[in-house]
């Protein structure tokens, strides 16, 4: 299989990847809401005086951890010269944003279960679905960066 052709397949599985994730978000969320409001976890482990500053350092957290998963890809794709970029990075990297973006609504999925506040999880939503708009691979990106249309 040529350059091009494995550009295309790998493409269109970096697409479903992260449809696929991305949705993860609302079943995650519907399952802890869920848990929650009919009472099948135990008390909440954290006290009220340090879940807000959990809660934030967790928010933190996930907005750095997009951002240098980011920074991270980028300079994964910056050590090939323009032309000799082979696909399998360019997905490696769509994985590699994925995982940054499943970060933070991990750490909203352990928040729930540790503090009982089904809505905290909202938040981290939103930067996980954020991280995953980031991270959809985009076709006029692969094109520049192979170097060649598929």
């Amino acid at each position: 299989m040529d350059r091009i052709e494995m550009a295309k397949k790998l493409y269109f599985q970096a697409q479903k990847m992260t449809i696929s994730m991305a949705t993860l978000v609302v079943v995650y969320g519907g399952m802890g809401y869920y848990l929650i409001r009919t009472g099948r976890t135990g008390a909440p482990m954290l006290n009220a005086q340090i879940y807000p500053f959990v809660k934030y350092g967790a928010l933190a957290i996930s907005v750095l951890g997009i951002f240098a998963v980011g920074q991270l890809s980028h300079r994964m794709l910056d050590s090939f010269p323009d032309t000799e970029r082979p696909p399998q990075k360019l997905l490696g990297r769509t994985v590699l944003m994925n995982a940054g973006a499943q970060l933070s609504l991990l750490l909203g999925l352990i928040l729930i279960f540790f503090g009982r506040r089904a809505y905290d999880f909202i938040p981290f939503a939103i930067v996980s679905f954020t991280g995953f708009a980031l991270a959809f691979p985009k076709k006029r990106q692969w094109v520049n960066w192979l170097g060649a249309e598929f």
